[in-house]
């Protein structure tokens, strides 16, 4: 029923009303005669909760939904012969069902669900007491709607020392949102003084809003996200097979791409049965550790990568056998021979804009950077173009989605439609699939 919702893009309202008189969706769950019951809409929710708690409290945090997707996928790879030697990947920003807080409204809403005016009226302090009640009083938004950066900056701080206050008079195990957030948006000197944090100073993975507290924020080509990140691993070994998606991971927007790659490559394993061969990805997943995976001699993989990240670099970077370093530098053509200054250090003269005389200086990171670039634009253009397909895969999942946002909060949550939405996309493509080799015999 959870891959027939994520599938139509419906509300739960309309998924009962079809599982109960639509009978092509009662025949997809098995119920072929009149008088059969499909499960009540409490069992419905109570299945996927007990789902999400099994998650957070097993040992390993195993996601039961995920081994499902697993058995299921490789059933599909075994019957349908899809051995997944080749595969690629891409990933998506998505954001949370979670309102847009400014910086006062993400604090003052965690102390509105935090504390009860029951509570600040049990405060000894008169003063904080009477400051705490205020706030809770207050409709944040019009607050910051109607005050000047200076105001609202004295407010921030008024309604640091109210938390401040309020954490200490309960205990440390109590009052944990709130703490959290007081320390993420206060600081706290040795003698006790607090001052609001630094915009700059705060991480990324702080709290973005109070009803969803796994949500993370980022900025990624000009498109600010609060949210989570989707990362699709699927299959592209034959035009003549279908490509199924094998691994589906979902982490916190913050999450470089670059760390997805070993538990996809090793799930698509699982799945398969098959090693990983091939791996096509973008530059976004060109790292170090990825590079040291791919050379493993035992589980290696030809890693392609359509490019690397950074701008294009001016020099080109050659270490020979013999220790000499040889740099062409790609606006003149002209080749020179570095000059050593350390072990792992070389400088070239060149003339600034102003046509001033000094030096550029390069390390071996600089020449592992220009090793990895040379090796990328030297990958054939038929072989770099087949990852992006990957894309189609990217665009199905979050077809069904407004502006790139979800009905959900909650990273276990979208784990559970993420993975819904690609068991769908596969079965789809196995129908079509199908069709197309019907036809074909016809």
């Amino acid at each position: 029923m959870s891959i027939l919702k994520e599938g139509a893009g419906c509300s739960d309202e309309t998924l009962y009303e079809n599982c109960r008189y639509n009978l092509l969706w009662r025949a997809a769950l098995g119920l072929f005669n009149i008088d059969d019951q499909c499960p009540a809409i409490s069992s419905y929710y109570r299945l996927r909760e007990l789902i999400c708690d099994y998650e957070e409290t097993s040992e390993n945090h195993e996601n039961l939904y995920e081994k499902c997707f697993q058995k299921l996928t490789a059933a599909q790879c075994k019957a349908y012969k899809v051995s997944g030697k080749t595969v690629r990947m891409d990933s998506k920003l998505i954001s949370s069902n979670i309102a847009w807080y400014s910086r006062y409204e993400i604090i003052h809403k965690t102390l509105l669900m935090s504390v009860d005016k029951g509570v600040a009226s049990r405060t000894s302090d008169q003063l904080v007491r009477l400051r705490a009640e205020e706030f809770l009083d207050e409709d944040a938004s019009k607050t910051v709607y109607r005050s000047d950066s200076e105001t609202l900056g004295k407010r921030l701080l008024d309604l640091g020392i109210v938390i401040s206050h309020l954490l200490k008079v309960h205990a440390e195990k109590e009052l944990t949102l709130l703490r959290r957030v007081f320390h993420e948006q206060y600081d706290v000197s040795q003698d006790g003084t607090i001052t609001v944090r630094d915009k700059k100073l705060i991480t990324s993975d702080s709290v973005q809003n109070p009803n969803d507290t796994d949500a993370a924020y980022r900025s990624k080509g000009g498109r600010k996200v609060k949210g989570f990140e989707v990362n699709i691993t699927e299959t592209c070994d034959e035009e003549s097979k279908p490509n199924l998606i094998t691994d589906v991971q979902v982490e916190p927007a913050n999450k470089a791409d670059n760390t997805f790659v070993e538990d996809a490559v090793r799930k698509t394993k699982e799945v398969t049965g098959n090693k990983v061969d091939k791996v096509h990805a973008d530059g976004a997943y060109q790292s170090k550790e990825n590079r040291k995976l791919a050379a493993d001699k035992e589980n290696g993989f030809d890693f392609i990568a359509n490019g690397i990240q950074g701008k294009p670099l001016r020099f080109d970077l050659d270490l020979q056998e013999d220790g000499t370093l040889e740099i062409t530098d790609k606006q003149t053509a002209e080749v020179m021979t570095a000059i050593k200054v350390k072990d792992d250090k070389w400088k070239i003269p060149v003339k600034t804009k102003e046509g001033r005389d000094t030096y550029r200086y390069f390390d071996k990171a600089s020449i592992e950077r220009s090793k990895v670039r040379r090796q990328t634009e030297s990958i054939p253009w038929d072989e770099r173009k087949k990852r992006n397909n990957v894309e189609a895969s990217i665009f199905q999942y979050c077809f069904h989605t407004r502006n790139n946002k979800t009905r959900y909060r909650g990273l276990i949550k979208h784990t559970l439609q993420a993975i819904a939405r690609c068991a769908w996309i596969n079965m789809r493509r196995l129908f079509l699939y199908d069709i197309e080799m019907s036809l074909q015999i016809a």
